[in-house]
């Protein structure tokens, strides 16, 4: 060491004017550094720059990499040869598409990679199809991919897709559980297309009389994820679709589960009359409902999410009603009545509360399925949230609520690719749930995140942009290598 340095000389022959030299933890690092007046302290205030490079005995001075790439960016470069493009999410699918890329291979090998780019430009960025061509060529996932992509090559690609509806098929049964149970249920799609036949004027829920078809799909608990889907015409009546559905799918495992709104007689007789199984939940004030089953002394429990959870159960004719208690529900849904009992005195009274108090917490449903348990009639239930959050993701993340497809082989290859995009999707919300990190970031976050990291080629060699400390964070939390 020098007499005016506690640093070894070895170290302190890289400092230079204009740097820092710093030891931290026992290694040596070079940094940038600037002076600026300060007015308030009335004296040059110090201002650290960027990370140089490290020092060590027996290699001397190493650059950092955002250096080297910085002197490279800087030096004599052929604009040609300069390209940026995605690569974050591009990795993230190399390393977690390869079931899905076999499966594609074996039912279209031709199609394979293009499906893949269709796929990944819903999904990504929710691309019109005039715009797909513009980020396959940005993306990675093209980077040895001589072919110069055009929207005409892929509106005749989805409609080669469209027309292999065996093959698409085919794809779908090889995820379906090997046991397990499946859930069908049905949304519509609006459709602003006159030249397809699936598309009838009808309504929804939300009353809307437009132009639609309607959307099943089957999705498995076990799996977390969507397995099948057919498309219908937007007069098709439920129980109708559910028959075909499961019929071409060949599975035999599957439960309808249905909304409050879907019970009626009519609907009850057409599902018995279809052999198919069922959970539909009663509205409260159905008279099949006899509360005072719930008295404590008839009661059974189990536990669900940390919670437990009372259950009578009886026959009503052939099928068997199941009728449960929460606590917790119970406490939460008497408080929200007596807030509005307060908030709204002239459409609720504490009358009305103490005549509605025996079903507060309650859940009522009726079953064909014979000798289930109550905890797997009330879990098969609950796993009805899984599927609203599936067709959610649908809608809003990949924007699939309504289509301008004026063909109907293009329309089938359109839902075809949704379908891939949707597993990925759920590939990104299960791995967010199993890190119990759904609270903390989206699937439309964990994607945002992943598109901003960058891969630059100067001249020909890639280098990876620095990644935010944010992202690196996630992907730390996550346990995802970019690579």
């Amino acid at each position: 060491m020098s007499s005016s340095s506690p640093h070894p000389q070895w170290a302190t022959k890289f400092r230079a004017p204009g740097t820092e030299l710093r030891c931290i933890r026992g290694k040596y690092y070079l940094y940038a550094v600037s002076s600026k007046y300060d007015p308030v302290k009335k004296r040059p205030k110090k201002i650290t720059g960027p990370l140089l490079g490290s020092i060590s005995e027996s290699g001397g001075f190493k650059k950092s990499a955002k250096k080297s790439l910085s002197e490279k960016a800087a030096s004599s470069v052929d604009p040609a040869r300069i390209s940026v493009r995605e690569f974050g999410f591009a990795s993230f699918l190399i390393h977690h598409n390869s079931l899905i890329y076999h499966n594609l291979s074996l039912f279209f090998p031709e199609l394979v990679n293009t499906i893949i780019y269709l796929a990944y430009s819903r999904l990504v960025y929710n691309s019109p199809l005039r715009d797909i061509p513009l980020h396959i060529s940005k993306s990675f996932l093209s980077l040895n991919d001589n072919f110069h992509y055009t929207e005409k090559f892929f509106a005749q690609a989805l409609r080669d897709i469209g027309k292999m509806r065996n093959e698409a098929a085919l794809y779908m049964k090889r995820f379906f559980p090997s046991s397990d149970f499946v859930l069908v249920d049905m949304t519509n799609i609006f459709s602003a297309s006159d030249n397809i036949r699936f598309s009838k004027t009808g309504y929804n829920s939300d009353m809307i009389f437009d132009k639609q078809f309607n959307l099943m799909y089957l999705y498995s608990p076990s799996l977390m994820q969507p397995v099948f889907f057919r498309l219908f015409s937007g007069n098709i009546k439920e129980v109708r679709g559910f028959k075909l559905c499961l019929q071409e799918s060949g599975l035999q495992n599957a439960v309808i589960i249905a909304d409050k709104g879907f019970y009626s007689e009519s609907n009850i007789a057409l599902l018995l009359q279809e052999e198919l199984n069922f959970i539909i939940p009663l509205k409260r004030n159905n008279s099949f409902i006899d509360y005072k089953k719930l008295e404590r002394t008839n009661l059974a429990y189990f536990k669900f999410n940390e919670r437990y959870i009372w259950v009578n159960s009886y026959q009503v004719g052939d099928q068997t009603l199941f009728l449960f208690k929460d606590e917790q529900l119970r406490v939460q849904e008497e408080k929200d009545y007596l807030d509005r009992v307060d908030k709204l005195p002239e459409e609720y009274s504490i009358g009305n509360f103490h005549q509605k108090a025996e079903r507060f917490g309650t859940i009522a449903l009726l079953t064909n399925i014979k000798e289930a348990q109550s905890d797997f009639i009330y879990t098969t239930y609950k796993s009805r949230n899984e599927v609203e959050v599936m067709f959610d993701g649908m809608k809003n993340v990949l924007n699939a609520d309504r289509t301008y497809m004026q063909n109907e082989d293009a329309l089938q290859g359109w839902m075809f690719v949704n379908h891939i995009a949707l597993q990925w999707y759920y590939i990104i919300y299960s791995l967010l749930k199993e890190k119990d990190l759904l609270k903390k970031y989206s699937v439309r976050q964990f994607i945002k995140h992943l598109i901003e990291i960058k891969k630059v080629r100067i001249n020909d060699s890639w280098f990876t942009e620095p990644i935010t400390d944010l992202s690196a964070k996630m992907l730390k939390k996550l346990s995802i290598p970019i690579t």
